[in-house]
């Protein structure tokens, strides 16, 4: 029996073909993306880095870290914060309808809990560094 003239034998063809396909800069292109993407889920997901930014009037006036367990009162003691375990509550709210405080915990940069008779945003961010120092 004769071989096919264009039939290759072994694993040399997926090899021939791997290479052809990827050279050394495409594979090290894709290992800095693997690593770049590892980071940033790291990053998202570490409990560290989070803080808390309460907006009065739209103007920023509090700042506190999700690491820091505590309960702060707010606004003249109009509200009462609580943060526990890296996760941030409405305790007490002099508003009528209480619907910030019956909102979930939020513990994830970007959430945020409101209260409108207030004119109150809680949001949830990553601690900023500063470069410099």
């Amino acid at each position: 029996m004769a071989k096919h003239a264009g039939a290759r034998t072994g694993t040399g063809g997926a090899k021939e073909a791997f290479r052809t396909l990827f050279k050394k800069w495409d594979l090290l292109i894709i290992a800095v993306v693997l690593v770049a993407a590892a980071l940033s889920v790291w990053f998202a997901l570490r409990e560290d880095g989070g803080e808390v930014r309460v907006y009065a009037d739209g103007t920023l006036r509090y700042t506190f870290s999700l690491s820091e367990d505590g309960e702060y009162d707010i606004l003249d003691g109009k509200m009462t914060l609580g943060i526990e375990g890296g996760k941030v509550s409405v305790l007490r709210s002099d508003c009528e309808e209480q619907l910030c405080v019956h909102s979930a915990a939020q513990s994830v940069s970007g959430g945020l809990i409101v209260c409108l008779p207030n004119h109150v945003i809680i949001e949830i961010g990553e601690r900023e560094v500063d470069v410099i120092t």
